[in-house]
């Protein structure tokens, strides 16, 4: 052949041995062949480059071989064999269905079919791209395919199977080719290097095995355009180069310094990415593709074979995917993935990645709801390790104490539900340790509720009905005039009272369902396990007149919370 001809078509398989893969697709032909039980359709499905047209060649060569055809193994230099790797074959016909997809063109195909084999002994038919053909040229070669003259053969390739027709597909035999492996690839690779006197690199044979996607066809391209590039001899720094692909040092990296929350570390990695060159958003993908790498592994607790070429890969991914948490994991795949559809509506690259890394390292840094719940988990997962939680600044390098800010948002920010908040003013705190959010609220009796007493009960008591509308607003509604009037510290019960008119309020406030969701309101706010009784008054409760009508926080009245509340987390008030 030609020394122009491009690599992938002078190194096609010319036998059943030659297959890399698809040992199940090779079994069942070569049973065939050799039974003589060839079926006179299949349908060869797969995605691009995993050998679907090379499979059919083989096939045809096997069945026309000149010398002792039909044969598994055909000789690959008699005229029938030579003809038909080269495409010149009178009695191998190829079709692109994308662009023989008309009726017109199956009448012509249907035509052709009546004629016996010219040279060989069978005729076949390869129809690429199959699912490109309109329903009426499948209606069309609907009869031809289901009983064709004698030895004549169809092979239907393609790539999307959903969209070929099922009264079509019914009628022939299907192969489902799967994707190559990473070492199969190498192993083609390295195969054509040796035959063609190419140097090549073991890391630069798994970074292009890495960037086919599962294609030889793809793989083998590469090489060609490699050799092209820089000449017979290929390293990883001229594959890096020409794909603008990226070191698995970069991103390991990368990955290291999320986990550890260092975002100096982060711009560092992107300012070495940029530096050496490569593109940032091939950048991102390349990041994405290692961290499902790492979920797999994470997920699995081994490194598929697929993933890897070499032993050191596959034991430094383990090390990675035992080292971060699952929980930033998935954040930082989010995240990528979000600065990548930002890229593509005009962002500019280098930034939209090193945000989304910054807010994977730094959930702090995030002021959306999802930053403010990342931070929430955060804290969760330090008070669950028993260590004291820290603020943004402590995490920075800068001073421990009430100088840093919380990781639940500014000091003078109101708790968010589900937090207990003091009731009496915290006593002052030692400068050695000053308090934090995590540690404001210590419950049961050690802590705030240890010195309940009626009047701090009925300040708190708006909290608790907040709390209560987070977790049920239709109860809540039942509430709207009730007040605390009495408390009974022995026995911890809290006396609510309703007014006269409103029984059917009291009434289901007492159901054991909504009783009980009333006692977690008030242990959530209060600290302290309580038991609320009900009762009904006539007139206004007996609220002390020196109670606030509006509730107070840090000195703050209810409006100037509100807005504080909305500026803090964009939020709307709704009615």
């Amino acid at each position: 052949m030609n020394e122009s001809t491009s690599l992938y078509r002078r190194h096609r398989p010319g036998s059943f041995d030659e297959v890399v893969g698809q040992q199940h697709v090779v079994r069942t032909l070569r049973n065939a062949v050799e039974q003589g039980k060839v079926h006179h359709a299949y349908l060869f499905v797969g995605s691009r480059g995993t050998g679907k047209t090379s499979m059919a060649k083989i096939l045809a060569r096997s069945l026309n071989c000149e010398r002792g055809g039909p044969t598994v193994t055909p000789c690959g230099e008699c005229e029938s064999c030579v003809t038909i790797a080269a495409g010149t074959s009178i009695d191998v016909i190829e079709m692109d269905a994308a662009s023989n997809r008309s009726v017109d063109d199956v009448r012509d195909l249907r035509e052709r079919v009546a004629y016996a084999p010219a040279g060989g002994r069978w005729k076949v038919y390869i129809l690429d791209e199959a699912h490109m053909l309109t329903k009426e040229a499948w209606n069309a070669f609907l009869k031809t395919l289901e009983e064709p003259p004698p030895n004549t053969l169809f092979v239907l390739a393609t790539t999307e199977a959903h969209k070929v027709m099922a009264t079509i597909a019914d009628r022939c035999q299907r192969f489902d080719f799967q994707r190559p492996s990473l070492e199969q690839i190498s192993e083609v690779l390295n195969r054509v290097a040796v035959a063609e006197s190419i140097e090549l690199d073991e890391g630069a044979a798994a970074m292009i095995s890495r960037s086919a996607s599962g294609s030889f066809r793809d793989a083998l391209g590469t090489l060609d355009q490699l050799v092209a590039f820089g000449g017979s001899h290929v390293g990883l720094d001229e594959v890096l180069e020409m794909l603008g692909a990226v070191d698995a040092e970069l991103l390991f990296d990368a990955i290291d310094a999320v986990a550890a929350e260092d975002p100096k570390a982060v711009l560092l990695g992107v300012e070495k990415m940029a530096q050496s060159g490569r593109d940032p958003s091939q950048f991102a993908r390349d990041l994405l593709a290692h961290l499902r790498h790492l979920l797999v592994t994470q997920t699995t607790g081994e490194v598929p074979g697929s993933f890897v070429v070499t032993a050191t890969d596959a034991a430094r991914l383990q090390a990675q995917a035992a080292t971060i948490g699952p929980a930033t994991l998935i954040r930082t795949i989010d995240d990528l993935a979000l600065a990548l559809t930002a890229v593509r509506e005009g962002d500019d690259a280098r930034m939209a990645v090193e945000i989304a890394l910054l807010k994977a390292a730094r959930p702090d840094l995030d002021p959306s709801t999802e930053g403010l719940l990342r931070r929430i988990e955060r804290l969760e997962e330090q008070l669950a390790g028993g260590g004291r939680p820290t603020g943004p600044a402590e995490q920075s390098g800068g001073p421990a104490g009430g100088g840093g800010a919380s990781v639940l948002g500014p000091p003078d920010s109101s708790p968010p539900v589900g937090v207990p908040i003091p009731i009496d003013d915290p006593p002052p705190a030692a400068p050695e340790a000053p308090s934090t959010v995590g540690d404001a609220a210590p419950t049961g009796p050690a802590g705030q509720g240890s010195d309940l007493d009626l009047e701090k009960l009925q300040r708190v008591w708006p909290a608790v009905m907040d709390q209560l509308a987070a977790a049920a607003p239709a109860l809540a509604a039942f509430f709207e005039d009730a007040r605390v009037v009495g408390f009974e510290d022995a026995e911890s019960v809290v006396e609510i009272s309703f007014p006269a008119a409103a029984t059917f309020n009291k009434r289901k406030a007492e159901t054991p369902e909504n009783r009980e969701r009333v006692a977690e309101a008030l242990q959530t706010v209060t600290g302290r396990g309580l038991k609320p009784t009900y009762v009904l008054l006539d007139g206004e409760s007996p609220v002390p007149e020196e109670a606030p009508a509006a509730p107070k926080a840090d000195g703050v009245d209810e409006e100037e919370l509100l807005e504080r509340l909305k500026s803090e987390f964009d939020a709307e008030e709704v009615s």
